[in-house]
């Protein structure tokens, strides 16, 4: 069985393109996209919802309609995350715009991770087809999530210790 668990994997490339991307897109937005698209499947795992772990939500039309509803809840709520931001010292002008790119990203940076390695996974549902299953195995799949974080990891601290510049603005 490939089960990836949607924490921590899927935050390696979350934060690590979010860093990549902060200047241009809402970095807890990025990030919240790449882990939260989980949310039904982790229920599945858990025994608390029926039905298969990966259905429309690990799809690309399915992933498109998250992304909206993100979207929204992320304007509500992001004024709330200022404080966050400032204590980890990434600043960032916060647009709609920004906001709907990275929920866009995000959530279909999670579907094709998923797609690689998950063979119960049809990410262009209504069409039955997995173009992207097998080209990656769960191992080197989790290999590459693994590493992203580390690295993204990295440049934070160097960030910190004023060795690298993430770019903000």
């Amino acid at each position: 069985m490939t089960i990836m668990p949607f924490t921590l994997f899927h935050f390696g490339p979350g934060l690590l393109f979010g860093l990549l991307l902060v200047k241009y897109i809402d970095f807890p937005t990025f990030v919240i996209a790449n882990v939260i698209i989980d949310w039904r499947a982790a229920l599945v795992v858990f025994g608390l919802w029926p039905g298969p772990r990966h259905s429309w939500m690990h799809t690309y039309l399915g992933a498109i309609l998250f992304a909206m509803v993100l979207t929204t809840g992320m304007v509500l709520i992001r004024p709330e995350l200022d404080k966050l931001m400032e204590s980890i010292n990434l600043h960032q002008r916060v647009s709609v715009t920004r906001i709907a790119i990275a929920a866009f990203l995000g959530s279909m940076i999670h579907v094709t991770i998923d797609a690689f390695h998950h063979p119960l996974m049809y990410p262009f549902m209504p069409y039955d087809i997995k173009p992207l299953y097998g080209l990656f195995s769960t191992r080197e799949m989790r290999f590459f999530t693994a590493f992203c974080g580390f690295l993204a990891i990295l440049w934070y601290i160097g960030d910190h210790f004023g060795l690298i510049h993430i770019p903000t603005k």
